[in-house]
């Protein structure tokens, strides 16, 4: 099969959602598929994979947040799209280069999937100039919509069904989560000690890890505030954060305002293949987001071994098996220190934890995922 990925962000942004469309086009590659990636064009960056196509974009700067928004009628795409000979179109958002993927459907007369990796309102900080009370009303409205007119809706974890359902979304929806490549996790990438000592982590340390893209939406000073409260009662435990954003200044300047600057790390942006190394150096991962439509992070970090202490929201509550391979709270910083200190403090408790967390990954693999894929791609050909 001949599929078209239509997608608002790509590398070298980074983030879930960048991740999850190209471990979905390499697991399709593998199982003997072509996939052909369109994409904002971003400035100074040329694409080292093939079938990658770029439509033309404005770009800005707004807050501390990098925009690439396409302008389709000024891109040469139309041409190409027609001559790929495309046999499914997969859609991964409702917005600008959704409409994009909808439009050549209509036109070629070939399925659209659209894969909802997230609760679009909960991003409206991004969509700069426009009021919330306006854009949150019209979002729901337009994300129902545009799904009514797809042939399959893809929702990454069954609390995101339940959303779409509710919001009378009701054509098929498919519960398929996103897979990734437990191997690349699990083996061992011999930079556990290297990577403890260049941040100063001493054996007896116990290593807290999050990896998120720094921001609004995945409530970053909720875990800052609840380590605050984490070091009160255990001196032996440190706080690595993985990852880049908007609030990263800000998150710094108020670890320094709780005097734990030299106990919280900020590693800045990790490429995708040295995540794994800063897994395996930790000893449990948290996770504070409220917005997930799944939390591919945390499954990742399952796959290293890594317990995982959560708040319990959509999306993730379908990753972590409250007691079993990890700990889902509430959203109170007292209930999830208390759980990461339960943790930290028992090391019989980790490492029951740990090992359940490498099977509970193993429910996310690519290629369980892709087999899934492969099979609705084939039923919306046939049918």
């Amino acid at each position: 099969m001949k599929i078209g990925m239509f997608t608002n962000y790509y590398y070298p942004s980074w983030g879930g959602l960048e991740l999850s469309v190209a471990n979905l086009c390499a697991g399709l590659k593998n199982a003997g598929h072509e996939t052909f990636i369109f994409a904002p064009q971003h400035p100074n960056w040329k694409d080292k994979e093939e079938n990658i196509f770029r439509y033309k974009s404005i770009h800005f700067n707004y807050n501390g947040i990098f925009y690439a928004i396409p302008v389709p009628f000024l891109s040469k795409i139309k041409g190409i799209v027609s001559d790929l000979n495309l046999d499914i179109i997969h859609s991964h958002h409702p917005f600008l280069l959704g409409k994009e993927a909808l439009k050549f459907s209509k036109k070629m007369d070939i399925p659209l999937v659209v894969t909802h990796h997230s609760k679009y309102e909960d991003h409206l900080h991004y969509i700069p100039f426009i009021p919330k009370s306006i854009s949150k009303k019209y979002i729901k409205k337009a994300v129902v919509e545009y799904s009514n007119k797809c042939d399959a809706v893809i929702a990454p974890s069954m609390a995101m069904k339940k959303i779409l359902r509710k919001r009378e979304v009701k054509i098929p929806i498919e519960v398929i989560p996103s897979g990734i490549n437990i191997e690349n996790f699990r083996k061992d990438t011999g930079e556990k000690k290297a990577i403890r000592n260049k941040y100063k982590i001493g054996d007896k340390d116990i290593l807290l890890t999050t990896a998120s893209r720094i921001s609004e939406e995945k409530n970053m000073k909720f875990l800052l505030e609840a380590f605050a409260e984490i070091k009160k009662k255990a001196d032996n435990i440190k706080f690595l954060i993985v990852g880049d954003g908007a609030l990263k200044n800000e998150l710094e300047e108020m670890s320094k305002e709780l005097h734990l600057e030299k106990e919280v790390i900020f590693t800045g942006l990790v490429p995708q293949e040295k995540i794994a190394g800063f897994y395996q150096a930790s000893d449990i991962f948290v996770f504070a987001s409220l917005v997930e439509a799944q939390g591919l992070v945390a499954v990742e970090a399952m796959a290293a071994g890594l317990p995982v202490v959560a708040i319990k929201a959509s999306g993730i509550e379908n990753m972590v098996e409250n007691g079993r391979d990890g700990i889902l709270t509430g959203n109170s910083r007292d209930e999830f220190s208390n759980a990461v200190l339960k943790v930290a403090s028992d090391e019989d408790l980790r490492k029951k934890l740990s090992a359940q967390a490498k099977i509970g990954s193993e429910k996310f693999s690519v290629e369980l995922w892709i087999r899934k894929m492969v099979e609705l791609y084939e039923r919306l050909l046939t049918d």
